[in-house]
């Protein structure tokens, strides 16, 4: 629980670092042409871009969601934006 609370304030390195060494990959998918990594960190996801979509790259954005809920309805209301 306390990873969620601090996590927002972490750089963007330390991020990135913690997301693949204890996150587990847990989809992939297009977003206005980008490459958008879906990650499980504990108790929460995590939605990351890198610069030039390439994972071995810099974070570019990062965005949490506290629930599969959250996350659920942030990737519907995505998909429903396409169209």
């Amino acid at each position: 629980m306390w990873l969620k609370a601090i996590f927002g304030k972490l750089s963007k390195n330390k991020i990135v670092r913690l997301v693949k060494t204890e996150g587990s990959l847990i989809g992939e998918h297009k977003q206005e042409g980008r490459q958008v990594y879906i990650y499980l960190l504990r108790d929460f996801f995590v939605q990351v871009m890198f610069h030039n979509d390439d994972p071995s790259e810099e974070v570019e954005h990062v965005k949490t969601f506290a629930n599969i809920n959250q996350l659920n309805s942030h990737l519907e209301s995505e998909f429903r934006s396409t169209f």
